[in-house]
């Protein structure tokens, strides 16, 4: 989104793909439609794109948070990528946009802890992301919340932050679990 919230179009998406180096293709206005055709709408594609440009650009911010080695830098290069969202100023907009992070985050921890294989530490990690996804969620609904209008939805979140809660008991049983394999 533009600082104005105007949705980017496929094109510009395409343009930072193509600076990048990892767009395949001639980033027309036709080629996109015809890409958005295999898809089940244009919204569909275009946030496919979207997600293919925040996963390079995530990897390049991986790689120079990885050179640098000045906590205080990373800690100002960190606040840029809220600036760059839009909610360098705003803290509710910075507990919304955290939470998103974090259930990015807690998403693919969730399907390995699915698996198994993967054990009761890979659980522990899905289970803290959840209950800080939650968390702020709860953050988030206190502070856009009018206890004049909102006195319900207030209500419940103490429901919310037990649920988190349990989450985050049951991540620590599981890492007491992984423990114990090391005694």
């Amino acid at each position: 989104m533009t600082s104005d919230d105007i949705p980017v179009t496929v094109e510009q998406i395409g343009a930072a793909l193509v600076a990048l180096g990892v767009y395949e293709g001639n980033n027309t206005p036709v080629e996109h439609a015809e890409r958005a055709a295999q898809f089940a709408s244009p919204d569909v594609y275009r946030l496919r794109l979207l997600n293919t440009l925040l996963g390079a650009v995530q990897g390049q911010a991986k790689l120079a948070d990885e050179a640098e080695e000045d906590g205080e830098d990373l800690f100002t290069a960190w606040l840029e990528q809220l600036n760059g969202a839009g909610a360098g100023d705003d803290p509710v907009r910075q507990i919304s946009f955290l939470g998103w992070q974090v259930r990015r985050v807690g998403i693919p921890l969730f399907l390995l802890a699915n698996d198994p294989d993967t054990g009761a530490i890979v659980d522990a990690a899905a289970k803290a992301a959840e209950a800080l996804h939650i968390m702020l969620g709860v953050i988030g609904t206190l502070e856009e919340a009018d206890p004049a209008v909102d006195f319900v939805n207030i209500i419940n979140q103490g429901g919310m932050l037990r649920a988190g809660r349990e989450l985050l008991v049951t991540a620590l049983d599981n890492t007491d679990t992984a423990l114990d394999t090391f005694k």
